[in-house]
């Protein structure tokens, strides 16, 4: 009898708490990017871990938060689809940080489902060992039913293969999902859209990044490599002088940046044009977010 296991483990928490560090760590490959920044991820996206004794479909989520914006609330709502669609919820958190009063809503609403719930305590390489028990007692009050409470650095690798034998144990027995040799379900196009969107983010400060998306509207693979076009859109007139920055350098810089990771990733030559387009109110369209494939799923 097989005892391979397979499912889905979904990643949730507040934003930050590094759930696309941690699934690109565990993958392998950038699939998902990250910054500094909060609701860097804005969508679901598919990590695919597969070895000889399982395959585990990480669901990366965008953070928990609250906001009155159209946009936010959309990622909001993927977020706890995932969580509902899910066999084991993995619930991240960074111990870095005060256990914050959002967290510990977070994990009560996430308690109450009847689904094995596995607790990571992300970020331990950025505290003494003497704090972590105190974290670890908290946690396991709030939620006395887990499976487990496990510490980890993402940034570092610190016990993330005994993080993942967990996750693994959790899941049912099942034949692969997906073909052993796949690691997202991601296209090149969204792969593009995100690597861009990243150099934004790492670029510009304040609220630029989160009224900023990436439309690519021209993909086109040949022998020579990949041509990409692609479209900022920002939602002030103030802000595309602020991107593109003086004699074009900041958008020379962005796309020098994502064009070497595009390469990187992808494994050939990549030309990538990028302009900006004024968009006011997009993140508030329905129409245009679910054009830019950040609709609430439903």
């Amino acid at each position: 009898m097989s005892t391979f296991k397979c499912g889905t483990v979904a990643l949730l928490g507040r934003p930050n708490a590094g759930k696309s560090t941690l699934m690109n760590y565990i993958i392998g490959s950038k699939i998902a990017i990250v910054t500094p920044k909060p609701q860097t991820t804005r969508h679901r996206i598919l990590g695919i871990h597969t070895d000889d004794d399982g395959q585990i479909v990480f669901v990366d989520t965008p953070g928990i938060h609250q906001s009155s914006k159209q946009m936010n609330r959309n990622m909001v709502r993927v977020a706890f689809a995932a969580a509902q669609e899910a066999d084991v919820l993995a619930i991240m958190q960074d111990v870095s940080k005060p256990l914050d009063s959002g967290t510990k809503a977070l994990i009560e609403r996430f308690a109450t489902m009847d689904k094995p719930r596995i607790h990571v305590l992300n970020k331990i390489d950025c505290i003494k060992r003497d704090d972590l028990l105190p974290r670890l007692a908290t946690l396991q009050a709030l939620d006395a039913g887990a499976l487990a409470w496990v510490p980890i650095s993402a940034r570092k690798g610190i016990q993330v293969d005994g993080l993942v034998k967990v996750m693994r144990d959790a899941l049912p027995q099942g034949e692969p999902i997906y073909d052993p040799e796949w690691f997202t379900d991601q296209n090149q196009r969204q792969l593009a859209a995100e690597y861009v969107r990243e150099q934004v983010f790492l670029s510009m400060n304040q609220e630029i990044p989160f009224q900023t998306a990436v439309d690519i509207e021209l993909f086109d693979a040949h022998d020579e490599g990949i041509d990409i076009e692609a479209v900022i859109l920002v939602g002030s007139e103030r802000h595309k002088p602020m991107l593109i920055g003086k004699g074009g350098e900041g958008m020379k810089r962005m796309g020098m940046r994502a064009r070497e990771g595009l390469e990187i990733l992808l494994g050939c030559h990549v030309h990538l044009k990028l302009w900006v387009k004024v968009q006011p109110g997009w993140f508030e369209d329905a129409q245009q977010l679910h054009e830019l494939g950040l609709g609430s799923g439903e």
